[in-house]
C-alpha cells in the first residue's frame, strides 16, 4: 500500500571509507536501489571517489529510515546534512538510487551552494529558491545515467 504522507528531501555529505573498490561501490548501489524502491525513495548520488554528496526525496518515515542506515553504515565518516525538510514534488522521479562519478569540484560547488531552509520558508521549495537544488537537478540531467 502506498504511503501518502507529504514528501520530504534530505541532502547529505560525507566522506567515504578509506578503500572504496568499484565494486563495492556497485554492491551498495544494487543493494540501496532494491531498498529505496521497496521504501518509494528516489534521488540522485554522487561520488568522486573521496566523497559522497547524496538527495533523497520520499515519504518522511521512509526518509528517516534511508538516512538512519547512512548513518550506522562505516563506509560513511563526517556526515553533514546540508538540508532537510518538506518537498512539494519529487525532482528526481526516475531513480531509486542512481550514482555518478564526478570531479570533487563539482561535489564542493554543491557543498557550497544554498540549501538551508535560511534560502525558502519552504526548504525545497523549488530549485529557483534553492541554489543547491537548481545546480543538483540542472546537472543531473543535462547527462542523467542510464540505470538507476
Amino acid at each position: 500500500m502506498p504511503d501518502h504522507s507529504p514528501l520530504h528531501a534530505l541532502v547529505y555529505i560525507s566522506r567515504s571509507a578509506l578503500g572504496l573498490t568499484n565494486a563495492e561501490l556497485e554492491d551498495i548501489l544494487a543493494a540501496s536501489s532494491a531498498r529505496n524502491r521497496s521504501l518509494d525513495v528516489t534521488g540522485a548520488l554522487l561520488f568522486d571517489g573521496l566523497a559522497f554528496l547524496q538527495y533523497i526525496e520520499g515519504p518522511e518515515p521512509a526518509i528517516a529510515t534511508t538516512f538512519a542506515r547512512v548513518e550506522a553504515s562505516r563506509r560513511h565518516s563526517d556526515i553533514r546534512v546540508l538540508a532537510r525538510g518538506q518537498v512539494d514534488a519529487r525532482y528526481f522521479t526516475r531513480w531509486s538510487m542512481a550514482c555518478r562519478h564526478v570531479d570533487a569540484s563539482m561535489i564542493q560547488r554543491l557543498e557550497a551552494s544554498r540549501w538551508t531552509d535560511r534560502a525558502h520558508p519552504r526548504l525545497l521549495a523549488g530549485s529557483e529558491a534553492n541554489s543547491g537544488l537548481g545546480l543538483l537537478h540542472a546537472f543531473w540531467v543535462q547527462d542523467p545515467p542510464v540505470y538507476g
